[in-house]
């Protein structure tokens, strides 16, 4: 495996640590405090983080396939809406084990990716042109940036 490749895993998988953490051993009542994100509590931030990976993995794959995002499905924020409020009903260990599972399939995807997919580009529905990795390397950053938003609503 190249040093490239392990680098963005052991970088994806440092960040979900910070997350997983940060969140072990809270009260329900952590769980239920706001964050600066309107609307979003502790818990669906962590559902957010939980379901968003499954759509970048969706985008990877799109991009190995040489398959364009389908146009119906380019709204972030209704995506992120609408799973946000389908996990408000799971526990907050359901969601984390989620979270954890994600983590799993994105280390796997990430393994079976030879290096030259890596630089495969395109088109991204709000991006413009990418490569697989600069999609991949959204990972550690989106869950390093929740995290912070976590880490201010529990005063940590």
């Amino acid at each position: 495996m190249s040093d490239r490749k392990r680098q963005l895993q052991d970088d994806i998988a440092t960040a979900r640590g910070e997350v997983l953490g940060l969140v072990s051993g809270l009260s329900r009542e952590q769980f239920d405090r706001p964050t600066a994100n309107a609307g979003w509590s502790v818990k669906d931030t962590l559902a957010h983080l939980s379901s968003i990976e499954g759509r970048l993995r969706s985008m990877w794959q799109h991009a190995l396939d040489g398959q364009a995002w389908p146009a119906a499905d380019s709204s972030v924020d209704a995506y992120n809406d609408r799973c946000v409020a389908e996990r408000r009903s799971w526990t907050p260990e359901a969601i984390v084990a989620e979270l954890e599972q994600g983590g799993r399939e994105t280390e796997s995807f990430l393994d079976r990716l030879a290096m030259d997919d890596f630089d495969r580009q395109w088109n991204h529905p709000t991006r413009g042109t990418v490569t697989i990795q600069a999609l991949a390397e959204i990972v550690p950053r989106h869950l390093r940036t929740h995290c912070q938003e976590l880490q201010t609503a529990l005063g940590s």
